[in-house]
């Protein structure tokens, strides 16, 4: 009995780190919450900024289709956008405030669009007093740029103080999570630790050796259902970080179709405008010809071609539009006349892909052809796609297959697979990596088609290496 008083010590040590583990993982979900609402805040400020740009780009487009056309209906945007941004400046500007941003930069930002403001109200007054005669008027552009190029300086100094709150609140969560993985790696090592030296002693004292073998089985019982609670709130929390980072691909997909549209329509529109104004400055100065009207219109060209090509790049028109089998035809297609690579496509049934699996499908493609034009040396490169049923699950399986010197030594991990991995993963497939049956480096993707899949992008292939 001299040795009874070991195991109470024990059990009471074991108690102790449930209990220190519990208030830790108490203050932690505490902390966690915190940095989950200081980062909400910051990332709702960062898309109230994003909408401000939005409006006064909407201002600036009503602006000028006015002034081109003279016409009052090409005002509407530029009205609904002064309504909208007199409902949006107060509460943004609150928030800026309560995140972080100086006064001096507020002010600062608030003259800038009040500037702009009136610098609209302006040109759209001497455009009804004096007609088109402003259209030749090129102080005015200028103006109007220099203070649009000032404000979107600001606005995304602004958006970066939001990022950079994000991206805190993101470390500070990552400290307390793995504060708190270690806790509950130190609890089952002790709860072991203390359960062996227990029954090493109860075993020595043979009396208490019936209660001793009731109590591990009792503590075995608790720690097993305590370990499988711990596994389902593990696999709760798992689906709710994939259903976040579904929603999350959906939002940068749609802000990439946004964009995409800004691009084409601003950019492109203002192109337009600029050679408009070049065709009917020869047209007035017939028959003399000017040399730099030939290379302004070059560059209003110019401009208009990096709009189109920038929005493509941005999304894919033909892919909404016409299907996977026309947007992997024109990309390679492109490809080939590029880069001088052979590429052949052959999709069979490619009518049956949902339009939310094309998109994942399109970007591993891209990004399998980028690390081919880099990393293989090949003369030719085939895309195939055909119908494949896996586990009993009806999908749609794509090969990247090309010729040249194969996979090597490259990492699993290395960063470009992992994305095209990571991607298939969030689409709820699956991703091969290897070499071809004839040589060279055969990259495939499966795809389910009988689920529904959030569409994510990830956005364009990032061109990093694969070793």
């Amino acid at each position: 009995m001299r040795y009874s008083w070991l195991p109470s010590s024990l059990l009471i040590a074991a108690f102790v780190a449930f209990v220190g583990t519990a208030v830790g993982a108490s203050q932690s979900l505490t902390l966690l919450l915190q940095r989950d609402a200081e980062r909400s805040q910051a990332l709702r400020t960062q898309a109230e900024l994003q909408r401000l740009l939005s409006l006064l780009v909407d201002v600036e487009t009503g602006q000028r289709g006015f002034i081109i056309t003279g016409q009052q209906p090409f005002l509407r945007p530029y009205e609904e956008a002064l309504a909208e941004l007199e409902q949006l400046r107060p509460g943004l500007r609150r928030r800026l405030a309560d995140n972080g941003a100086s006064p001096t930069a507020l002010q600062r930002l608030d003259a800038l669009i009040q500037q702009r403001l009136t610098q609209t109200k302006m040109t759209i007054d001497r455009r009804l007093r004096h007609g088109d005669d402003i259209t030749r008027d090129l102080s005015v552009y200028v103006d109007d740029k220099r203070v649009m190029d000032d404000l979107r300086f600001e606005i995304k100094e602004l958006a970066q103080l939001q990022q950079e709150r994000v991206s805190a609140a993101d470390e500070a969560t990552q400290q307390v999570q793995q504060r708190t993985m270690r806790l509950t790696q130190l609890l089952p090592g002790a709860g072991l630790v203390t359960l062996a030296l227990a029954l090493a002693l109860m075993l020595r004292e043979r009396r208490l050796r019936d209660r001793a073998e009731s109590a591990l089985r009792d503590a075995n019982t608790g720690l097993e259902r305590e370990v499988a609670q711990r596994t389902e709130a593990l696999s709760r929390a798992l689906q709710r970080i994939r259903s976040f980072a579904s929603e999350l691909d959906r939002g940068i997909e749609a802000e990439r179709r946004r964009l995409a549209r800004e691009v084409h329509d601003q950019v492109g529109q203002a192109g337009t405008a600029m050679k408009m104004l070049v065709i009917a400055l020869r047209a007035k100065l017939a028959p003399r010809t000017e040399p730099l009207l030939d290379e302004l219109q070059g560059m209003a060209d110019e401009s208009i071609r990096a709009a189109r090509q920038i929005s493509a790049a941005l999304r894919p028109p033909l892919l909404d539009e016409l299907g996977l089998d026309a947007a992997l035809g024109h990309y390679l297609q492109t490809l080939q006349r590029q880069s001088g690579l052979a590429t052949t496509l052959a999709l069979d049934e490619p009518d049956g892909i949902a339009p939310e699996q094309a998109n994942p499908l399109f970007r591993i493609v891209q990004e399998a052809c980028t690390n081919v034009l880099r990393h293989a040396a090949a003369t030719t490169l085939r895309v195939a796609g055909h119908p494949r049923t896996q586990d009993g699950r009806h999908g749609y399986e794509l090969e990247v297959i090309d010729n040249g010197r194969g996979p090597g030594d490259t990492r699993a991990d290395a960063s470009g697979l992992r994305g095209m991995r990571e991607r298939a993963a969030l689409a709820g497939g699956s991703f091969d990596f290897g070499p071809g049956l004839g040589g060279g480096t055969r990259v495939g993707v499966w795809l389910p088609l009988d689920a529904p899949v959030a569409e994510g992008e990830g956005g364009e292939p990032d061109g990093e290496t694969w070793l």
